[in-house]
């Protein structure tokens, strides 16, 4: 059994309104999708959802980085997965959405070979559903309120609240949500980096009052000494996310005592493999995690969905991601929301659980075989 062809294609979709948060606000999306068939007629997807001020990466540079990553998978055994994504690593540094692509199209690959869904082929914790927030992203204090408000009354039990741009309209935001969507639903806060140190603290002692569940990344991602500070005066509970990308991070922000929990991504991590690693770390650590994501189509929506099904260690659930009508690639299968829960279309659907994918869709870039990659003519 070996990995016969990798297609590469590229996919643009328009959000409903503009997502803003401290690092800044995207009207649009484009991702970067993969293609993996074996030498029996298998085929997995996968996903990259790249972006320049948390990955590093654009869309070029992750086809740039496919450019390589491809040819070094050809060939190979797809079930040595733990050996495939070394491979990777070895032949390039960072570039963790390209990984993620192949990454989670191998698992989805390895799903179709098996027969076996990934919840139960990476843990089998359950099959689902499991309750996700939906976030609110910055606008003013009043839009932000009715924009919760209308979630609570579609079945969300949990807002997560995107605040680091100022910390007095920050403190305001949160009030006013709370006040609409009474004392019963579950509030998160994420900062995106945005406050100092000083401005976390400020913001945080205010905010506890209207029970805040925890805030996500209050400061810089380079800054794990000030994530401790934070840590130490904080009236609420810390969680890590652009800090972390590897296992190597989390064990980092853990043994400097930066965090009480850490947000685990696809895209940060490099795929479902490393996830794991993140996880399994905090699990042995006791920190708990959340899954999360970047703006992605509902196929590396899917994909997060999977882990938090797999992982009992997930305890938070940010899968908000694919809902975007435009952003919806599976015809049938994948997942979905219903009242404030995601769902499986069918738990023992093998892999993803995609029967169908609207591959006439996408933009075709490039076609790696077991011969030499040739350009596609759609570029």
């Amino acid at each position: 059994m070996r990995i016969e062809r990798i297609e590469v294609f590229r996919f643009e979709f328009p959000l409903e309104k503009a997502f803003t948060i401290a690092l800044g606000s995207i009207t649009q999306k484009e991702v970067v999708i993969v293609k993996i068939e074996d030498d029996r007629g298998n085929i997995g997807w996968g996903e990259a959802s790249p972006s320049q001020r948390i990955l590093s990466s654009t869309v070029a540079t992750t086809i740039a980085a496919l450019d390589v990553l491809s040819p070094v998978l050809l060939g190979e055994d797809p079930r040595r997965i733990g050996y495939l994504v070394e491979r990777m690593d070895m032949v390039l540094e960072g570039n963790s959405a390209a990984k993620a692509a192949l990454d989670i199209a191998l698992h989805d690959l390895l799903g179709q070979i098996y027969g076996e869904p990934l919840w139960r082929f990476l843990g089998g914790y359950t099959p689902g559903p499991v309750s996700t927030d939906f976030t609110v992203g910055i606008d003013m204090p009043d839009t932000m309120a009715s924009e919760a408000k209308s979630l609570v009354e579609r079945g969300f039990r949990e807002i997560k609240i995107k605040v680091g741009e100022d910390p007095a309209m920050d403190v305001e935001r949160v009030r006013r949500i709370r006040e609409v969507v009474g004392d019963t639903v579950v509030l998160r806060i994420d900062a995106n980096q945005g406050w100092t140190p000083q401005e976390a603290v400020w913001a945080l002692q205010r905010m506890v009052e209207y029970g805040i569940e925890l805030v996500e990344q209050p400061v810089a991602a380079w800054n794990i000494d000030g994530l401790v500070w934070v840590r130490r005066r904080s009236p609420i509970p810390v969680m890590a996310d652009e800090s972390v990308h590897t296992p190597q991070d989390a064990l980092r922000v853990i043994q400097a005592g930066a965090v009480d929990y850490v947000n685990i991504k696809l895209m940060k991590a490099g795929g479902l493999r490393r996830a794991c690693e993140i996880a399994e770390i905090c699990r042995n650590a006791g920190v708990l995690n959340m899954i999360g994501g970047m703006v992605e189509t509902d196929l590396a929506a899917t994909a997060a969905v999977h882990l938090a099904l797999a992982e009992g260690n997930i305890h938070f659930r940010d899968l908000d991601l694919g809902t975007e009508p435009e952003a919806q690639l599976i015809v049938e299968g994948g997942s979905y929301i219903k009242d404030g829960d995601r769902y499986l279309e069918d738990p023992e659907a093998p892999g993803l659980g995609i029967n169908a994918f609207a591959e006439e869709r996408l933009t075709p870039v490039q076609i790696y075989t077991c011969g030499r990659p040739r350009p596609n003519s759609h570029i």
